[in-house]
């Protein structure tokens, strides 16, 4: 197992082999030290992937009861 070592911005503890500069990913990007965002391990489709596919009239009410 990697060692762990506490971030100085946050505290929270990190593995070393992921910290940048020795700050965690996370307030590594917040402080502009690496480009892009933050990794969450995210994977599949997000909204963004998705935006394309709604059309102009996804959000207007008019497919609910309530609204009719």
């Amino acid at each position: 197992m990697a060692e762990m070592r506490r971030c100085p911005r946050c505290g929270h503890p990190t593995r070393a082999d992921r910290m940048v500069k020795g700050f965690g990913r996370e307030c590594a990007t917040q402080l502009g030290l690496v480009g892009g965002t933050v990794d969450v391990g995210h994977e599949g489709p997000d909204l963004l992937d998705v935006l394309d596919e709604i059309t102009e009239d996804s959000c207007d009410g008019a497919d609910r009861p309530a609204d009719r």
